[in-house]
């Protein structure tokens, strides 16, 4: 077990480094936030049918869960649309760093979820990360929707990681992430056809574009997001949401390598930096000192 939870947390650890290339992608982009999640989504569910196709991963909709599948997808739209949409009225860095807030609903909505007590180390670092977030970046005024923005897309991170960290006990993450994307493709292409507003064809995208989209649909989106699912097999959502918490870090240093001064944060900003890696440490500390629980959570068999 040891060995796979090792495992889990490096795996993890890449997964995040790859998720902090998602918001400067999202910049690069030419496109309108609902244009770029729903061609983002539909790439990342090609992907997913390759690599079903190339494991021999079933995804046959004969599911009980498959209701669930397509609920949590509304979440995952819900958090996409805020995400992007607070790159487009902040920055690439401001909108990262913004999830960093989901530590602490995670800390929250998990309990609810999994059947058990508060942790109150849990709440404690949680409230360090937002007072880390709040001394990165200060009263930037200017910013004040893009951070509301960000941070309500943190809470639906939050809300759909902690269901999927249920719902993967019962499947495989590939069919799992088809579905939550299918879902997601299905709700803002449901809207853009009706407001007549679809997304150029694939083909007829520019270049740059073109290139990009396929690096944030297969590699950020297929692999990633499967990836991501698959590691709450060992690791808890808090766990999870905690390391999430470094794509901010690596999201601001990607930013400054291509805009400089327009990403340029303060000392008291890299302090922040340095209080959230000092609470992934400290959580993983815990987590040794944890003995491994043994739990069955089944919050969605009476939905």
């Amino acid at each position: 077990m040891l060995h796979s939870r090792r495992n889990a947390l490096f795996l993890l650890h890449f997964i995040v480094f790859i998720w902090g290339f998602t918001g400067i992608l999202g910049k690069l982009i030419d496109q309108s936030t609902l244009h770029l999640v729903l061609t983002r989504t539909w790439i990342g569910m090609v992907g997913l049918v390759a690599v079903a196709l190339w494991m021999g991963k079933s995804l046959s909709p004969n599911t009980p869960d498959l209701k669930h599948y397509l609920l949590t997808g509304a979440i995952i739209t819900a958090h996409w649309i805020t995400f992007y949409g607070a790159i487009k009225l902040s920055t690439a860095s401001i909108a990262a760093a913004c999830l960093s807030t989901s530590t602490v609903f995670t800390a929250l909505l998990e309990p609810f979820w999994f059947k058990r007590r508060i942790r109150s180390y849990e709440v404690v670092l949680g409230s360090i990360v937002v007072a880390a977030l709040l001394l990165i970046f200060g009263l930037e005024t200017k910013f004040r929707v893009g951070i509301a923005v960000a941070t309500l897309s943190a809470l639906f991170s939050a809300w759909f990681n902690v269901i999927n960290a249920v719902l993967v006990k019962r499947d495989h993450a590939i069919r799992i992430g088809f579905y939550e994307m299918l879902s997601v493709v299905l709700i803002i292409g449901g809207y853009l056809l009706v407001t007549n507003d679809l997304p150029p064809l694939f083909w007829e995208l520019p270049t740059k574009d073109l290139v990009y989209q396929l690096i944030l649909g297969l590699v950020c989106t297929s692999f990633a997001f499967v990836a991501g699912i698959a590691v709450m097999k060992q690791l808890s959502p808090f766990t999870v949401m905690l390391t999430v918490n470094l794509e901010p870090v690596y999201t601001i240093i990607i930013a400054l390598m291509i805009w400089g001064a327009e990403e340029r944060l303060t000392l008291g900003s890299y302090l922040g930096i340095a209080l959230i890696l000092a609470c992934l440490f400290v959580n993983g500390w815990l987590q040794r000192k944890r003995p491994d629980e043994v739990v069955e959570p089944d919050p969605l068999a009476q939905v």
